[in-house]
Parts: C-alpha cells; sequence; structure tokens
C-alpha cells in the first residue's frame, strides 16, 4: 500500500517535535478484522477504525450509496466512541471533501471543531472541469454549516464557506512539506527538460501542460516532459496518451501514474530541469513547495494564492489560467536562459523556508488549537495574527524586497 495525504503524515512528524501536545490519530482503515485498532508509537496515539464491511473487507456501502443514506452512521458511531474514550479538547479535521470520514464531525457540539481545509471540492467552478460527485457535495456543505472554525489557503476558500457558514472564523493554513535529500548525483541527473507531477485530473491542468508542449516543440523538437501522478480514473492516462499523440508530442511527453512512496515520486522529478504544473482551481499546491525544495524553476498559473510567491519579486513564472501561449513562452525562457532559472530557484527557495518553515507551521497548528480552545469556552478573541487576511498581509509586505 502506498503513501496516502502525505502532508498529514509529515504534521503527525511535526508534532511530535511539540512536547506540549496530547496527539491522537483517528483514521479510517480498510481490511481491519475488529472494528478499531488503537496503539501507541513514538509518542503518538492511533486510533484506526474499520472503513469496510466485516468478512468481505469491501465498500459495498460506496457501491450501493447506502453508506451515504444513512449518513455514514457506522463511522460516525465509531469515531464517537473513540472521542468519548479520549475526551480531547479540541478535534482537527484534515479536509471536508471525502465524505466517508469528513462526515465524522458532524453532530460534534460538545468540543471545539477546527476543519482545515485541503480542498474545497463544492467549489462551482470545479464542475466545470469534471461531473459533480452528490455525496461529496452534500457532506462537505453541511460540515461548513455545523462548524465555525477553518484555516483556509486561497482568496477564493472564504466567500465559499460563508455560503453555508456565515461568520467564520479563518485561520491561514498551510502543511508541512517532505523534504527529500538527494545525493549530488541525483541532481545532476537529467533527462527531461520538464515535469508534471499531481494528481491527474483536468482540475491540475495536465491537458493545458501538454498543448504548451506542443507550442514549445514547433521552435525546440527535442524539447521533452515527464508527466506522472495518480490518475483520476481508469482511462486518465490513456486519454491523455491519446491527446499528446494528436498534438504530435508522443515522443516528447512520457506519461504514467504515480508512485507506491511519495518520496520515490520526488526523486523521478529530481531528474527534471524544470517544474510545469498549469493547475486551474487551486491553493499553492504542496507540489510546487516539493519542485522549490529540489530546485526547480516553477511555471504554473495565477492561481489561489500561488500568487503570493512572488510578493515583492520574481520567484516562479506565472500566466493567466488558460493562456496557454504565455506558459509555452515561460518555458521557452527558461530552455534559452539557464541563468534565469538558477536565479527564480534560488530566490523561491528563499522565500519558501522562510514563510512555510516546517516547524513553524506546526506550531501554527498549535497556536490555533489554543485560540480555538480559548474562544469555543472562554469567548476570548482569536489573535489577529493568526486569522488568514492578516497573515496575507504580513507576508506580503516581509516578502518585498530589502
Amino acid at each position: 500500500m502506498g503513501d496516502l495525504a502525505p502532508w498529514i503524515t509529515n504534521l503527525i512528524e511535526e508534532f511530535k517535535h511539540l512536547p506540549e501536545v496530547e496527539l491522537h490519530v483517528i483514521s479510517p482503515h480498510p481490511g481491519l478484522r475488529a472494528f478499531n485498532c488503537s496503539f501507541d508509537m513514538e509518542g503518538v496515539h492511533y486510533h484506526f477504525f474499520k472503513a469496510d464491511l466485516p468478512l468481505i473487507h469491501r465498500h459495498l456501502g460506496h457501491l450501493f450509496g447506502l453508506e451515504s443514506r444513512t449518513g455514514f452512521l457506522r463511522n460516525r458511531l465509531s469515531v464517537r466512541c473513540l472521542l468519548g474514550r479520549i475526551k480531547p479538547e479540541l478535534v482537527n479535521l484534515m479536509g471536508a471533501e471525502n465524505a466517508y470520514y469528513s462526515s465524522t464531525v458532524l453532530g460534534i457540539k460538545r468540543i471545539p471543531v477546527l476543519i482545515s481545509i485541503q480542498g474545497i471540492y463544492s467549489n462551482p467552478d470545479r464542475f466545470k472541469l469534471q461531473k459533480k460527485i452528490w455525496e461529496l457535495y452534500h457532506y462537505e456543505r453541511k460540515i461548513h454549516s455545523e462548524n465555525r472554525y477553518f484555516g483556509v489557503s486561497s482568496p477564493f476558500m472564504p466567500e465559499l464557506i460563508k455560503r453555508d457558514c456565515p461568520d467564520p472564523v479563518l485561520f491561514w493554513n498551510r502543511f508541512p512539506l517532505k523534504i527529500v535529500k538527494l545525493d549530488e548525483g541525483s541532481r545532476c541527473d537529467k533527462r527531461h527538460d520538464f515535469v508534471f507531477f499531481a494528481r491527474l485530473t483536468p482540475v491540475k491542468g495536465p491537458d493545458d501542460a501538454l498543448k504548451a508542449l506542443a507550442l514549445v516543440k514547433r521552435d525546440r523538437p527535442g524539447v521533452t516532459m515527464r508527466m506522472m501522478g495518480p490518475p483520476a480514473s481508469a482511462t486518465t492516462i490513456e486519454t491523455l496518451k491519446a491527446q499528446a499523440k494528436e498534438l504530435g508530442i508522443e515522443g516528447n511527453v512520457e506519461i504514467t501514474g504515480g508512485y507506491p512512496l511519495h518520496e520515490d515520486l520526488l526523486r523521478e522529478a529530481a531528474k527534471a530541469r524544470f517544474y510545469l504544473l498549469p493547475t486551474k482551481i487551486d491553493t499553492i499546491p504542496g507540489t510546487i513547495f516539493e519542485a522549490i525544495y529540489l530546485g526547480l524553476p516553477v511555471v504554473s498559473y495565477a492561481t489561489g494564492d500561488i500568487p503570493l510567491l512572488n510578493s515583492g519579486d520574481t520567484r516562479v513564472l506565472l500566466s493567466e489560467r488558460g493562456d496557454i501561449t504565455s506558459l509555452a513562452s515561460h518555458m521557452t525562457r527558461l530552455l534559452d536562459d539557464p541563468a534565469l532559472g538558477e536565479s527564480l530557484a534560488q530566490k523561491a527557495r528563499s522565500f519558501v523556508e522562510r514563510w512555510f518553515d516546517n516547524r513553524d507551521i506546526a506550531r501554527n497548528f498549535l497556536n490555533q488549537y489554543r485560540a480555538v480552545i480559548a474562544n469555543f469556552w472562554d469567548d476570548e478573541p482569536i489573535p489577529p495574527g493568526l486569522l488568514y487576511e492578516n497573515y496575507l498581509e504580513s507576508m506580503k509586505k516581509g516578502g518585498l524586497k530589502q
């Protein structure tokens, strides 16, 4: 079984360095013989609950819609029992978009709940690109309506949350990154010009990446790209390969799925010279940070909070969403000017290390927890510096050239 949600694993690792936190991780797990399994490891208390049916270990409820129709009652009862045993001061839900586990916070009234948003599934712009799944849409909005404390990381998120929660408390939210230390040989072993690594879904823009590559190929026939990531469906990779063939770049791009271990994917990504991600609906994707830590200059769309990376200076090359000609122009600039890529990579790395340090991110979570608990029980005001809009302002000022 491969890595799932590595950003959460990274956060758990950082919490191990914060002795003032008693951390309990509750998570669904398929294939368990018992309904619950708890154990302690390296100071963290883990509690897994069975997320499929007994004996057959399958999600037949998903197939027939039974779990959704019952409000994922079995999972909610499992979590409620665990909370009764743990008696936490706060519940931190990681992402509201996956109904089979996120719905377990519904109905929690006597414990403050912080929703750390990973992405907002119910964004109307998403359904211009892919078909709506009713249960994900319905339960996400229900979770938003029942809660007040949210961690967000993109300018489109506050208004979407306010559709269902008129007076939310909005914190700045980021997740720690997996930093892979590569030896010098790995860094020098460049086999591709560009790499696209992200989930292969229309939202991340793999189709635009292929179109941009086709434009670049007109003047640079030998340009190459590696495209990889978990496919959105069984036919995704073949569809992208067919598009590449139609564009006449099938010999310039290698398209595959992802890797079981995230670290292996990053090692493969490091074999490219530049990172290309024309994501259409996003925050600041973790893959952009990972590319920066790998030393790869970044070309992307000015989506969500990605433009923050250019606060006060140019550190990544950005185009307006859908402007494939501009994407191709940025790609060509990097191919023609190695010094430009080196300068961008160095400036981006310095900025990210200052504003997105893993230890600081974990501390920020802890500060949010304390603020939520104090506000929930004693109506103490939230410290202004923790709020999304204030953190953005400090970053913009701090990112200015000295």
